[in-house]
């Protein structure tokens, strides 16, 4: 009998023999290696290194790097891994060279963000430098009889010294962090760069509260400062700069004003009206940036894990 399909005994013999052959494994260089959970160990990374950078204000080293993500993988990148590190960040004391401590180099930090917030950043040296000159005009005033000049370098030598005094205050806990910018809105350099009381109503409700006055806040604010006229703003009386100063950063819309700021300083962008809704009642009972802080490191949003 003659064959009629004389290919199809070769088709069945290829076929068998690529059955047979074994699997071959394509490895593809540079290509990120990715985690149970999906996040490639480089996204693991760059959050650790930004947290060190904007918690302590730089990059961590090599074995605190390998440490931290370390960590944050074996968890499965939970919270709770999440909110130990950026709290270590924040609160530890062991010392380490150059910095003393995390919870130093934190304080350092968030000090010299208030200072670019309200005095352009000036160095404490400059700020020391001045407080020299005034103590020198001061015993050169006492000298000459010149007391009203004499007592005002004084009033200034105080209010410049606060200012340097609030880091440590700080980190003592012997003030809060809102209450370190009374201090930042209350010295020469600030004076210099906010001349009149024009522009320092204007200033510091940018400045704290995110927003400008309304006519009439401005109106009152004004004659409190500049007249010593009594005055009610955010429910509460003064007839000082003084008392300016303390009623805005002890107001609502102060503590408001600090959740804005740490979303704009760590996220970039304003928060959202529900943010400030789920943050506001807390923080106003606790007084507590380290948490209102760690409330936003902690996000996927902020990790870049999504």
């Amino acid at each position: 009998m003659r064959l009629v399909y004389p290919y199809c005994a070769v088709l069945i013999c290829l076929l068998v023999t690529w059955s047979c052959t074994k699997e071959t494994l394509v490895v593809v260089g540079d290509n990120p290696p990715y985690s149970t959970f999906n996040i490639s160990d480089i996204k693991i990374e760059n959050y650790v290194n930004r947290l060190f950078i904007d918690i302590i204000g730089r990059e961590p080293l090599d074995d605190e790097l390998i440490r931290e993500v370390d960590r944050l993988k074996a968890s499965g990148l939970k919270r709770e891994t999440r909110d130990s590190i950026i709290y270590q960040l924040m609160t530890d004391t062991t010392f380490r060279e150059n910095e003393f401590s995390y919870k130093a180099a934190f304080v350092q930090n968030l000090y010299n963000l208030a200072k670019v917030r309200c005095i352009e950043g000036v160095p404490d040296g400059d700020i020391q430098l001045n407080i020299t000159v005034l103590r020198n005009g001061a015993y050169k005033d006492s000298l000459e009889g010149n007391w009203d000049s004499y007592y005002n370098a004084l009033n200034q030598i105080r209010r410049n010294q606060a200012t340097l005094d609030s880091r440590q205050a700080f980190y003592n806990r012997q003030i809060y962090y809102h209450q370190m910018f009374a201090f930042m809105i209350d010295n020469s350099t600030y004076d210099i760069i906010n001349m009149n009381t024009f522009n320092f109503v204007r200033a510091t409700f940018d400045e704290l509260l995110w927003r400008l006055p309304t006519v009439q806040e401005f109106d009152k604010c004004f004659d409190m400062i500049e007249t010593n006229q009594p005055e009610e703003i955010f429910g509460m009386l003064g007839s000082n700069k003084n008392d300016y100063i303390r009623i805005l950063t002890e107001s609502n819309e102060m503590y408001e004003g600090m959740i804005i700021w740490c979303y704009q300083v760590f996220m970039s962008r304003p928060p959202t009206s529900g943010e400030v809704v789920t943050l506001l009642p807390v923080y106003l009972n606790t007084k507590d940036i380290n948490w209102v802080i760690a409330q936003i490191l902690v996000t996927d949003e902020y990790a870049n894990f999504r």
